[in-house]
This record gives C-alpha cells, structure tokens and sequence, in this order.
C-alpha cells in the first residue's frame, strides 16, 4: 500500500508539472515569437516481481511492478508559428532557423519577436524595450532628422528608402538555444551561432506564437481530471493503510 501511495502521488506530480507547462503555453498564445514547451516524463525504477515457490524464496520472474513516474526534460517546440501582415514598417519575421540579436542585461539574447519600434532617443528597441543590434553587436541609434524608418528584405533599417543599419541577424541550431525568458533565448555554447550571410526577412509581417490557446485548455482540463483521480487515489491508500493500522487484527 505505500508503493500504491507513492506511485499516485507521482501521478500528481507529473500532472501539476503538465499544468504548469499548459498554463505557461496559454498565457503566452498571444506573445510574438514564443515558443510553446513540452514536458517530458520517466518512468521512475521498477520493482521486479518473482512467483514465490513453497511460500519462501524467489521464483521465477513474473515482471515489473512500476512505482510511478517522474518529470525528466521540458523541451521547446520548434514549429514556426503562424505569420501575421501588420503593415507596420518596423516589424518583420524570418525564415527558419534565423534570430534577432538583442542586447539584455545579461547580455546577448535572441529572439524570433520582430515587433520593433523607435525610442525617444532614436534607438530601436524590442518590445520589451531591449536594444536591437547591428551587424557589429552594438545597438541600433538613429539620427536626427532621418525619418520614415523601415524594415527591408534584406534585414537592414533604412530611413527615406536608404540602409542606415544593419541588423544582427543570426543562424543558430534550436537545439543549442536555452529559455531566458518568453520570447528570448540565449545561446547554451556562443560558438553554434553566427552571423547570417543572407538571411530570410520579411517585412511587415510578425511571426505569432506557436501555442494553440484551445488545444491546450482542451488539454488542461483532461490534466486536471487526472490529477483529480490521482488525488483519489491517495486519499483511498491513506484510508486503506489507517485500517490496516487500526482495525486488522481487531478480531
């Protein structure tokens, strides 16, 4: 019985961790360039079962009694996400595999999120207000008097139809960027990514997040039925082990 106990009580576990993951999911189904994540889970260790012969000793192997399970990687999905025409001059998206270069606190971060715009000072800023760099790493500062700033096919800014910048367009592999935050990622080893010689823009259109808000809470509620059950569960064991401990034997 307390095999039982602990195995539902992993059950909660991997479902609360489902959750969270769904949840985080629905709430960024609006954010530009995010990326939804997916939990993964192990199995956690066995116990072997034997046929016991003349009610001693080990027989005969009978399988495997599983004692639960346990969360293991929560990856990023990849998929790119749906492409929306904005019409405004400072947005753009990009092909696979390619990001925009921002400068964080922690420093160089980077991110599939083309929504851009132009501070006070004249620096173009994401929209969380980060610097976006150049081609050299340094950020984007535009000068008085130039006006009409805009995106072009080749990833530079240009004002009144002439590149006054270029940005810092990297090619990177997915599978070396780590999270660091809902539309940034940062780079696990900085020598998988380098500089796009000719990379894939698109102006005025915004790469939507890859999140489906209705798939996800159709899944949540399915997460959270078993988690209920599981809760069920534990609840049965623990009143299964206080009549063990206090009425078997009573007769």
């Amino acid at each position: 019985m307390i095999r039982g106990l602990y195995a539902a009580a992993s059950g909660m576990l991997a479902e609360q961790a489902i959750q969270d993951t769904l949840a985080s999911n629905i709430a960024n189904a609006n954010t530009v360039g995010f990326k939804q994540d997916v939990p993964t889970f192990r199995a956690l260790h066995g116990m072997a079962v034997h046929s016991l012969i003349n009610g001693a000793g080990r027989g005969p192997r009978v399988g495997e009694l599983g004692v639960g399970v346990a969360t293991d990687k929560v990856y990023t999905d990849w998929q790119t996400g749906p492409l929306a025409q904005t019409g405004n001059p400072l947005d753009a998206s990009l092909g696979d595999n390619l990001f925009f270069a921002v400068r964080a606190p922690g420093g160089e971060r980077y991110t599939r999120a083309g929504n851009f715009h132009l501070d006070g000072s004249g620096r173009l800023r994401n929209a969380a207000g980060l610097p976006v760099l150049n081609a050299n790493g340094q950020p984007i500062v535009t000068t008085p008097g130039q006006r009409h700033f805009a995106l072009d096919g080749a990833g530079n800014l240009t004002a009144d139809g002439r590149p006054i910048a270029r940005l810092r367009i990297v090619q990177a592999n997915p599978a070396m960027l780590i999270k660091a935050g809902d539309s940034l990622f940062t780079a696990a080893n900085p020598q998988a990514v380098r500089l796009a010689a000719n990379p894939v823009v698109h102006p005025g259109m915004l790469e939507q997040s890859n999140a489906n808000a209705v798939t996800d809470l159709v899944r949540l509620i399915t997460v959270s039925r078993g988690f209920e059950m599981a809760q069920r569960a534990v609840t049965t064991q623990d009143e299964l082990l206080r009549l063990a401990a206090t009425e078997v034997g009573k007769a």
